[in-house]
């Protein structure tokens, strides 16, 4: 009973950070004009980072090298899925950058069918298939090109399905805590670093951008990602994969309510088509007839 309410409590959780997560793809969208990607992720994570310094100090004193390991790892794929999703807001709407990013919950199993030899069955073959159609209704303009937010939103959708699975295997072991705070410094320094290189320092910051990076800072970061890496403890990963997929339909409402992004029939189905893709990957329903079995690989050593 106490495994379930843990569970139970996981997945209201992560269901809160997904609100979280899509209200974040307006402010993101709205503040990038102001601050540049990689400024922005430093200072977003900088906060972060500060913040837990003052909430977590005597929690920090336990720090140890397998936590830092596991940091380093997650704040890499974490810096990588940010930087794209963040550059890629830019020349994209808010909707289509948060759908395209939940194709990581379609991607999850295959990643774990290459790390933890479980093989996908054929529910996740077809979810997969009609999430491509899904992504060309989505994102396909005229002569079959995407858009290079689009692109990029999509690879960061990847890179996020190999956060996930990286948290399931590493929060495991370790605490949540620490290894939040490792790959929050890690993703900061990283973003500070590219910045530094690629971009001009923002020296001119109105209220709302600054306000908007707080809000970036402590809710999109630091309460949602803390939050994600303790109820990943107690979810499992395809059910979490699937609960955080949420963050693209918030993440779309929201781009309509605020930013008044315009709810095309193309748009509407293919945002349609990607959710069902992500419901029956992950829900396998049995009107469909799909074998639940896992699929058989071939052997030609007989």
């Amino acid at each position: 009973m106490e495994i379930k309410n843990k569970a139970m409590a996981a997945d209201l959780g992560l269901v809160f950070i997904t609100i979280i997560w899509g209200s974040g793809f307006v402010v993101v969208k709205n503040t990038v004009d102001a601050i540049p990607p990689g400024y922005m992720i430093a200072m977003r994570f900088g906060i972060a980072v500060g913040l837990m310094c003052l909430i977590f100090f005597n929690r920090l004193k336990k720090l140890n090298w397998n936590c830092i390991k596991s940091g380093i790892i997650l704040g890499l794929l974490m810096f990588i899925s940010y930087y794209l999703q963040t550059v890629g807001i830019q020349y994209t709407t808010a909707g289509n950058n948060a759908f395209l990013t939940a194709v990581y919950v379609v991607v999850v199993p295959f990643l774990y069918w290459i790390i933890r030899k479980e093989k996908p069955d054929a529910y996740n073959i077809f979810a997969a298939l009609l999430c491509i159609v899904g992504i060309g209704l989505l994102t396909l303009r005229s002569g079959f090109s995407m858009n290079i937010g689009d692109m990029l939103s999509l690879f960061c959708g990847i890179t996020f399905a190999a956060q996930i699975v990286a948290v399931s295997i590493l929060a495991e072991k370790n605490d949540p805590i620490l290894i939040s705070f490792t790959q929050f410094v890690v993703t900061a320094i990283l973003a500070f670093a590219v910045a530094l290189f690629t971009e001009p320092f923002p020296t001119e910051m109105d209220a709302n951008a600054v306000l908007s990076t707080f809000y970036i800072g402590i809710c999109c970061t630091l309460i949602a990602l803390v939050l994600q890496t303790v109820c990943q403890k107690y979810t499992p990963p395809a059910r979490a994969s699937l609960i955080m997929s949420l963050e693209s339909l918030f993440g779309s409402i929201f781009g309509i309510i605020f930013l008044s992004e315009s709810l095309t029939m193309k748009t509407f189905f293919g945002s349609i088509l990607i959710f069902l893709s992500i419901m029956i990957s992950e829900m396998k329903p049995s009107f469909l007839k799909l074998e639940k079995k896992s699929l058989e690989v071939p052997d030609h050593s007989k």
